[in-house]
């Protein structure tokens, strides 16, 4: 196995930023453009991965007077929505738990996602959090409040709920805030 040809989530975290950037800061047409963009930033991608990205992002093309072109969606601006479609994407693919206590968010993860979940919590620029710490399956999430807690567990419970299929719906009570499931708070 080439170790070089592995892709960590932050790496993949990484390059998803790089093409908003990307789209941000010129008019992008094509799927090309963006492969050839990244290309010229270090990142070594094919047409199949940004086209997942692109997906994964919630990018849509507009039509302009020059033709259509790629946009980030509502909320992925330079001051991105607490819940954007980035967060909505990542939580629907790789959360699978989650719960706060006190003022401490544990957030489980598919194998190896929590450096992707993290990345995408911290530029989300939540007020609330402090920081994360992420290993292979776990991410940790410091919250500088108890109120704080509260209001990113709303935050990210509000991501997982439009994320979530009806089957998975059933287990949202480890997303519930902090004190909202009977054991004080």
């Amino acid at each position: 196995m080439n170790l070089t040809s592995v892709i960590t989530p932050a790496v993949k975290a990484e390059r998803q930023q790089a093409i908003l950037d990307l789209i941000r800061d010129r008019s992008v047409r094509t799927q090309d453009e963006i492969v050839a963009g990244l290309r010229r930033r270090g990142f070594d991608a094919t047409q199949a991965t940004v086209s997942r990205d692109i997906r994964e992002l919630g990018l849509a093309r507009v039509h302009d007077p020059d033709g259509p072109r790629y946009v980030a969606a509502a909320g992925e601006g330079d001051e991105p929505s607490p819940v954007s479609t980035r967060l909505r994407a990542v939580m629907r693919e790789h959360v699978r738990s989650m719960e706060f206590v006190e003022h401490i968010g544990v957030v489980h993860t598919r194998p190896s996602s929590a450096p992707l979940v993290a990345a995408v919590i911290d530029s989300a620029r939540f007020d609330e959090v402090a920081g994360t710490v992420a290993g292979d399956d776990t991410v940790l999430v410091v919250v500088r409040t108890r109120p704080g807690a509260r209001r990113l567990a709303d935050h990210l419970r509000e991501a997982m709920a439009t994320a979530l299929s009806p089957a998975r719906q059933h287990s949202t009570a480890a997303l519930a805030p902090p004190g909202s499931r009977g054991g004080g708070g």
